[in-house]
């Protein structure tokens, strides 16, 4: 004969599987996001290369990014940010720019900068093969003040710069996933920055930008092998929870600092 359950035991029994159940359904919103889905590995340079077309116009005062790329005073950023400048300095903190000299490349979108000031330089990794679908982060200054962007790799593209200086080069096209909170429209002033991958390793430089299409488009690692040392350092790891924490490090100890244009 069943015996009737006290009303006690009855509730005490619903409000343990309530609690059960919040626990997995807190569970499933904390846990991080899914990886990516990576495709293929990046194919090599071909005449099929889709053609993106540049224009530089003519060079006024602006701002770009710069990154530490040696501890002797040398960093790198794009090409045709400081291209033509009268004076080009980095900003060091509030109000100081520190003047440096620049020396542009004529094949890529590079330029060179030495200064007296010397900083720890960033990890790289120029060696290893890319795959379609990975995550890149690209940290620096765009609009002018601190941000980062995540994108996603879609291909190998071919640059054609016309206007100011002419060039043709291989690039890396990446489609924009997320940016800084508050952050909108062009990310001008981010020109020079470098793409992480996830292990917070530098594998290029922010070249140019399609707002139309959700584009970032940056120097290829092959292209950055003459110019840059390999470089293994201490990077850390980057994730969609950590990447913005990482990027504010490493612009307060300016290891990624902002590119100050003039011209006369």
């Amino acid at each position: 004969m069943w015996r009737k359950i006290p009303d006690w035991l009855f509730y005490l029994i619903i409000v343990i599987l309530i609690y059960a159940n919040s626990n997995r359904a807190s569970e499933k919103i904390d846990a991080p996001a899914p990886p990516p889905e990576l495709g293929e590995m990046l194919p090599s340079e071909s005449p099929r290369d889709e053609r993106v077309i540049v224009n530089v116009p003519k060079a006024q005062s602006g701002i770009g990014t710069a990154f530490a790329i040696d501890n002797k005073g040398h960093w790198m950023t794009a090409r045709h940010v400081v291209d033509s400048c009268s004076e080009v300095g980095i900003n060091i903190g509030g109000r100081k720019v520190l003047k440096t000299t620049a020396e542009v490349s004529p094949d890529t979108d590079t330029a060179i900068l030495t200064s007296r000031w010397k900083r720890q330089p960033l990890a790289n990794d120029l060696y290893s093969d890319r795959q379609i679908g990975e995550r890149g982060f690209f940290f620096g200054f765009p609009q002018g003040r601190p941000g980062e962007v995540v994108g996603s790799l879609l291909a190998r593209n071919r640059m054609l710069v016309r206007g100011r200086y002419k060039s043709d080069e291989a690039i890396l096209a990446w489609s924009e996933v997320s940016r800084t909170k508050g952050l909108f429209g062009s990310l001008g002033g981010l020109s020079g920055a470098p793409v992480m991958d996830v292990d917070g390793e530098v594998i290029g430089v922010v070249s140019a930008e399609s707002p139309r299409r959700g584009r970032i488009y940056t120097v290829t690692p092959e292209n950055l092998r003459t110019l840059i040392t390999s470089y293994a350092g201490n990077p850390k790891p980057l994730t969609l929870q950590s990447y913005g924490l990482q990027a504010d490090k490493l612009r307060r100890d300016r290891r990624i600092a902002q590119v100050v244009c003039m011209v006369n």
